[in-house]
């Protein structure tokens, strides 16, 4: 539990939580808040670090002094005499982040606390600025058990799922992005946009040039409009391509013969 006290240090230094708690829409009547926003985004962040996905681990970790100190708003032993929020509380809090005018502040605080962390590797890690930057994009289907808004079947995953797009650094597995995209979604819908878009951020957030950047890519994604705007961008990637009947005559007209056959010359057969 003592991990909790380390990474609400890391989330004051970033600055992250008062960044969005300054830009969310709370919808909530003032005078009957009894749980800051910033107290509540700490403890879902807090635990989803510490590897408590669920919310049903609220109700026993609001108990825990460590854990309260290391969420509170309060300093002091303050937080000790005053009560967290419930299982609840935080779910309301989930559909709040959810609505499409705070989708944009919680995609920024991502990004952001990634930016953070990357400019301080330098001091901990031989992780430099001269280090190139790979920007990972993948697909990744998240398989649901009902009608739930958004969903889709799609076939082919074969199930009705979510079709999200994750972005992450290849080279430190940071998650700096997330696309959220209905089931039935193509697999490169909407990443023409998004992907460059991320990149700009990256840009302006690290203190980089373009050509320190590169975008690495599934067969899906390399599509004439994904391609074309990472070209318009001159944005470098690497992308494996779908099977090509053309490209691989091409390439067999080109070699030697023994590649062909399978007999190089000078071996023995």
């Amino acid at each position: 539990m003592r991990g909790g006290l380390v990474l609400r240090e890391a989330l004051d230094t970033s600055g992250v939580i008062d960044a969005m708690t300054s830009h969310l829409n709370d919808s909530r009547d003032p005078l009957r808040v009894s749980h800051s926003l910033a107290l509540q985004l700490r403890i879902t962040v807090l635990q989803r670090a510490m590897g408590w996905s669920n919310l049903t681990y609220t109700q026993v970790l609001r108990h825990d002094p460590l854990w309260r100190l290391a969420c509170s708003d309060a300093r002091g032993l303050t937080p000790l005499e005053t009560a967290h929020p419930s299982q609840a509380t935080l779910s309301r809090l989930i559909t709040c982040l959810s609505r499409p005018d705070n989708l944009d502040t919680v995609h920024e605080g991502l990004l952001r606390l990634a930016i953070w962390r990357l400019n301080s590797l330098p001091t901990v890690t031989s992780y430099t600025n001269d280090t190139p930057v790979t920007l990972d994009i993948d697909g990744l289907p998240i398989e649901v058990f009902g009608h739930q808004g958004g969903s889709a079947y799609n076939g082919y995953a074969g199930t009705r799922i979510y079709s999200p797009l994750i972005a992450s650094i290849a080279e430190t597995g940071d998650i700096v992005g997330g696309l959220l995209r209905e089931g039935n979604a193509g697999s490169a819908e909407n990443a023409d946009t998004w992907i460059p878009h991320l990149v700009q951020r990256l840009m302006e957030g690290m203190n980089r040039d373009v050509d320190q950047f590169r975008v690495r890519l599934d067969a899906g994604f390399t599509d004439g409009e994904t391609l074309s705007a990472l070209d318009a961008g001159d944005i470098a990637y690497l992308g494996r391509l779908k099977s090509n009947q053309t490209l691989v005559r091409s390439a067999l007209s080109q070699a030697p013969a023994w590649a062909t056959t399978g007999k190089p010359q000078g071996v023995v057969p």
